[in-house]
């Protein structure tokens, strides 16, 4: 009698944690993997060959996954950046006989509003970088701006 008691406990008891994990798996969120869409970037720098491409899409800057290749002094990009996007600005890491000055180089430039979907995205672009003295202190600046910029 006893041992009926223990197995029927046993069983309620796994029975409990069953429908415990049954239900915790009902209320998991699905997974919200971000549609990615296709950016075609084709840009270059006054001074030469860039290299590395930064994108911001609203939430700072960051290196998106892709692709590059390079023909003179154009550099070729194959990125992805997030579907939900609706803005776009772009930088290089740095260029080819860029000024060499002792600080970081600071973006200025254009942010492009971009739709949000999953059309690709081709743009040409431009960064002049220059150097700028201000009261003594060297800083470079990255002046990056898109000429064309078109949906596939």
């Amino acid at each position: 009698m006893v041992t009926r008691g223990v197995r029927g406990w046993r069983y309620a008891f796994l029975a409990i944690l069953s429908s415990i994990g049954l239900s915790s798996l009902a209320l998991a969120p699905a997974a919200s993997a971000d549609t990615m869409r296709t950016v075609n970037l084709a840009y270059s720098c006054a001074t030469g060959l860039p290299y590395g491409l930064e994108v911001n899409t609203g939430s700072g800057w960051y290196y998106p996954d892709g692709s590059s290749y390079a023909v003179g002094t154009t550099k070729y990009f194959t990125v992805y950046i997030s579907a939900s996007a609706s803005s776009f600005a772009f930088q290089p890491s740095f260029c080819d006989n860029q000024p060499q000055v002792n600080s970081y180089p600071l973006w200025e430039g254009y942010t492009y509003s971009i739709t949000p979907g999953t059309s690709t995205i081709n743009a040409t672009g431009y960064t002049n970088d220059y150097e700028y003295d201000y009261y003594g202190y060297r800083y470079l600046l990255y002046y990056c701006s898109i000429s064309s910029l078109t949906y596939s």
